[in-house]
């Protein structure tokens, strides 16, 4: 989805996302109000784990993944 705001965070960019999509939020953040540890989220290529979290900077048109870890046997 492409959102029309130009957030300055992932922490902007996610409150765009979440008051269009109230739900999502439960599943992305844990209750403390971070990233949940089997939710990866990327701003381009970069693990925001390693970039500054909800604090990380976005580029212009930046892109951003969420992708729920994939675990089984």
């Amino acid at each position: 989805m492409e959102i029309e705001a130009s957030p300055a965070t992932l922490r902007d960019a996610l409150e765009v996302l979440w008051a269009l999509y109230p739900g999502i939020r439960d599943r992305v953040l844990a209750e403390h109000g971070q990233i949940r540890e089997h939710v990866n989220v990327f701003v381009g290529n970069e693990d925001v784990r390693h970039t500054g979290g909800l604090a990380t900077p976005l580029p212009a048109a930046a892109e951003i993944s969420i992708v729920p870890a994939i675990t089984g046997g």
